[in-house]
């Protein structure tokens, strides 16, 4: 499946539901009503995410925007899935990365992941 409105609400709910984000009610309000966009065509599903104003912020202001959590999923016979979680200078959620062998191989429409990630990281500026 091409990448695109379907794929970004697919990976909200795998991200939410999987992922193992140290505060799964905070990041659930993040994409609570948020609109999904600037989907990447190059054969990962990256989207960008404009969270509702008001909304509870996933880490403290920052004075830039970046990486503040991934995940990683082993996948049957292809390596890993990869995904990660940016923030902007709000603290708001304002990007997710979801690539296979770091974005060497195209995400696969059927994803075999493992139930749980092999490996957290997360920033210490999360709001916990």
């Amino acid at each position: 499946m091409p990448n695109g409105p379907d794929q970004a609400a697919y990976w909200r709910d795998f991200i939410i539901s999987r992922c193992g984000f140290p505060n799964q009610e905070r990041l659930a309000q993040q994409f609570e009503g948020a609109e999904f966009g600037e989907y990447c065509a190059c054969g990962c599903n990256s989207f960008s995410v404009q969270v509702q104003v008001g909304t509870p912020p996933l880490a403290r202001k920052a004075k830039r925007s970046g990486v503040v959590f991934s995940a990683d999923f082993a996948i049957d016979t292809i390596g890993q899935l990869e995904i990660m979680l940016s923030i902007n200078g709000t603290g708001n959620l304002d990007r997710v990365d979801v690539m296979c062998n770091a974005n060497s191989r195209p995400v696969p429409d059927a994803i075999l992941a493992s139930p749980a990630p092999f490996h957290i990281s997360a920033s210490k500026h999360l709001v916990i």
